[in-house]
């Protein structure tokens, strides 16, 4: 039987998943410039498991855990925007989450997730040389299910945006290093919990460096470390002490035939100082361009 104590620790970090992951990160080889006027589309299946919560970088062992599947669609299309490249970006995707463990009786949720939208523009993009910088727009739609009698839910119940700054080059004929600079800026949720109270969360920034090698023209092997700062909530503003300082890992395999494009993706956290860490997180991605 789940006791009190760790009920509540879930409630306050499940109220809504922590989706931010998937919106703010950059896929390998994103950065790169595609012509104009070409479309993509990408269907992905998502598996991610999150175990032990974490509080001031110390295990709270609530023996809970909890697995969160997904399968997500997204639209592209590039396009000249006054002699200047640009692109957008559209996704959604439906879910469920399965709570395990200690927290097994709160049920499985099933229903769609937060949807988001972004824009990019390059200012920079030297095919010859493999070299291109990309600033990013994007917005998130609290599009997803969510009830706050609930202490699992598929989606934030608020609007976030941010700004995405990405820079890819060429360092040998078959490798290629992107990195990635991101902030993020939450809404509020006015229905947050069993209480209504409202939930606020400061600016959340991120890193990531890529490393991609070339094995031959058609497949790709990535690697991508992630680092993660802020974030911290407010509830009816009282701050909750719980910055996020997260680093995790991603290896990536892609592989392109013809106007297709495969990608296996497997990854986890490395730490995490509050939250739940992510034991694992596996995808695979088949993309279309037309």
């Amino acid at each position: 039987m789940i006791n009190s104590t760790v009920r509540r620790l879930w409630i306050c970090g499940l109220m809504g998943l922590p989706a931010w992951s998937f919106a703010i990160d950059i896929p390998p080889g994103q950065a790169i410039a595609p012509p104009p006027g070409k479309s993509a589309i990408r269907f992905e299946m998502n598996s991610v498991n999150f175990g032990e919560k974490y509080s001031d970088g110390d295990a709270l062992n609530t023996d809970s855990e909890l697995t969160l599947n997904s399968l997500g669609v997204q639209y592209s299309r590039s396009l000249m925007i006054k002699n200047r490249l640009a692109g957008f970006y559209l996704n959604s995707a439906v879910g469920r989450a399965r709570p395990g463990g200690a927290i097994a009786g709160q049920g499985v949720v099933t229903g769609a997730t937060d949807s988001a939208a972004a824009l990019v523009t390059w200012l920079y993009a030297d095919k010859e040389k493999g070299r291109y910088a990309v600033l990013g727009t994007f917005v998130i739609a609290p599009t997803g299910d969510y009830d706050s009698n609930r202490a699992v839910n598929l989606g934030q119940n608020r609007f976030a945006g941010g700004f995405q700054l990405g820079y890819h080059t060429r360092l040998a004929r078959d490798w290629d290093v992107m990195t990635t600079a991101n902030v993020m800026f939450s809404g509020k949720n006015e229905d947050y919990r069993l209480t209504h109270q409202t939930y606020e969360q400061d600016p959340l920034y991120s890193m990531q460096f890529t490393t991609m090698h070339h094995i031959d023209p058609s497949l790709t092997l990535s690697g991508t470390y992630y680092i993660y700062h802020g974030g911290a909530g407010h509830l009816d503003g009282v701050a909750m002490d719980d910055d996020i300082s997260r680093n995790r890992y991603e290896v990536v395999v892609s592989k392109r035939v013809r106007s297709a494009k495969y990608f296996l993706y497997f990854g986890k956290d490395a730490s995490t100082e509050n939250g739940f860490i992510e034991d694992r997180r596996l995808s695979l991605r088949y993309q279309y361009y037309f």
